[in-house]
C-alpha cells in the first residue's frame, strides 16, 4: 500500500474513535449495518428488498435479515405492495424516523465539528478532493 495510502486508513480509523456513525444512547438497539438500512428506507420510503439490496450493494438474504431485526424493535412496518400483493414495501415507524433523524443530527453535529477547523475555501476543497476520489473508485467498480 502506498504511504497515501496508509495515511488515508489512518484518518479514517481516527474518524472511526470520533463515533461518526451513531450516538451511543438511542442507538443501541441497532448495528451500524441496520442503520444503514434505516438511512436507506428513510430516502426511500416504500422500498422493497431488492431495491435496498441494490441501493446498498447486498444481497437481498442479507436485507432480509436486517429489515426483520428491524422489525422485532419496532423501527420498520411492512405493507403489502398495492399494485402487487406478492411484493412488500418498507416504512419507517415513528419510533424509527425519530432514531434515524437522530442519528442524522448527531451526524451533522460530528461533521460540523470537523470541518470548523477549515477555512470555508479549504472545506470546499476537502469535499471536491473527496467527491472526485469517489467518482474515480466508483467508476472502476462499475467497469467489474
Amino acid at each position: 500500500m502506498t504511504e497515501s495510502g496508509e495515511a488515508f486508513l489512518a484518518l479514517m480509523n481516527r474518524l472511526r474513535k470520533l463515533g461518526m456513525g451513531s450516538p451511543s444512547s438511542g442507538t443501541a438497539l441497532v448495528s451500524p449495518a441496520q442503520m444503514a438500512l434505516l438511512d436507506w428506507i428513510a430516502a426511500s420510503d416504500g422500498c422493497g428488498v431488492q431495491d435496498i439490496a441494490d441501493g446498498l450493494n447486498l444481497t437481498p438474504p442479507t436485507v432480509s435479515v436486517g429489515v426483520r431485526r428491524l422489525e422485532e424493535t419496532g423501527l420498520l412496518k411492512r405493507k403489502s405492495h398495492p399494485q402487487d400483493k406478492r411484493a412488500v414495501q418498507f416504512f419507517l415507524t415513528a419510533k424509527g424516523q425519530s432514531l434515524q433523524q437522530q442519528s442524522q443530527d448527531f451526524r451533522r453535529q460530528k461533521l460540523e465539528l470537523i470541518l470548523s477547523g477549515l477555512t470555508q475555501q479549504e472545506q470546499d476543497t476537502l469535499l471536491e478532493l473527496l467527491a472526485k476520489a469517489l467518482q474515480t473508485a466508483e467508476s472502476r467498480d462499475d467497469e467489474k
